[in-house]
C-alpha cells in the first residue's frame, strides 16, 4: 500500500528501510523522502516504523496488515 502519495513511498519500502538500519522518521526521510511534501502520511509512516522495529526486536513472523496499521494510527 502506498503511504506517501506525494513521493510514491509504500509501506514495504519503509519497512525495508528500517530493516536496513533506519530507526526513526528522520532516518527514513533521508532514504525515501517520505513525509517531506504535504506531511499527511507522517503518522502512518511512524506507525510502520514502530511496528517494524517491534517485529525486528521480538522476531514476530507475521507483519501487521493495513487494517492493523490504520488502527494504530487512529488510536494515537
Amino acid at each position: 500500500m502506498f503511504v506517501c502519495i506525494c513521493n510514491a513511498v509504500s509501506d514495504q519500502q519503509i519497512a525495508e528501510a528500517v530493516k536496513a538500519g533506519a530507526r526513526d522518521i528522520e532516518d527514513v526521510q533521508e532514504v525515501l523522502m517520505v513525509s517531506t511534501a504535504c506531511g499527511t502520511c507522517r503518522q502512518t509512516a511512524e506507525a510502520i516504523i514502530a511496528n517494524t522495529l517491534l517485529e525486528t526486536a521480538v522476531g514476530r513472523s507475521q507483519p501487521l496488515h493495513a487494517n492493523a496499521i490504520a488502527t494504530l494510527v487512529y488510536a494515537a
